[in-house]
């Protein structure tokens, strides 16, 4: 019985690595990608790779054979199309959504996120500073696809459109969070070539 997904937003362009294919950067000699998937493997119950097309199919298809891989619908979108896809094929009632750009993703942060989202429409961490972190989060499948199907048709790109709509959403805060990761490692993710160089250690 499948009670809890993860959708891995694979589908970004890359613009600050040189278009490089951000899933596929090596971390100490493994693509993030990788990292990723085995990490959510030992949380979830079912992980959908959503990718912007057919060629980027092809690319990670090394990585995500035995997992739903589903493409983007809609074009220069942003998350929120690949969001709206592995949602549309998510059958758990919660689930996660994460970049594919955070190799130090924790096991144990994640499955403190689904704790904390059960029985509300999902769990949002949020920065001291309130910042939130709406691409490591856990959502209510269904009220999370009606949300982004209207910010969609609505011309909305921004990613926190859908879920401030959410009537009943929990925001953790990060003191909790760094009782499982302390650094909040977590977190990090990988957005320049400079990137990749500190995070190959």
């Amino acid at each position: 019985m499948i009670n809890t997904s993860a959708i891995i937003l694979a589908g970004g362009r890359g613009k600050r690595l040189g278009y490089k294919e951000k899933a596929l950067m090596p971390i100490n000699g493994k693509p993030i990608i990788e990292y990723t998937i085995e990490v959510l493997e030992g949380v979830v119950d079912e992980i959908i790779v959503s990718v912007r097309d057919d060629r980027q199919k092809q690319l990670l298809k090394e990585y995500t054979t035995g997992h739903i891989v589903v493409v983007d619908k809609y074009v220069d979108t942003g998350p929120l199309a690949g969001i709206l896809e592995g949602l549309g094929a998510a059958v758990g009632e919660y689930v996660f959504v994460v970049a594919c750009d955070m190799p130090f993703l924790n096991a144990g942060v994640v499955g403190f996120l689904f704790k904390c989202a059960k029985g509300h429409d999902g769990a949002l961490p949020v920065r001291s500073d309130g910042i939130y972190e709406p691409l490591h989060a856990v959502y209510r499948t269904g009220p999370m696809l009606a949300g982004t199907e209207k910010a969609i048709e609505h011309g909305e790109r921004f990613i926190l459109a859908p879920i401030f709509d959410l009537e009943d959403m929990v925001h953790v805060e990060m003191d909790k969070i760094r009782e499982l990761d302390p650094k909040l490692k977590t977190f990090l993710n990988v957005n320049t070539l400079e990137d990749i160089e500190k995070y190959n250690i």
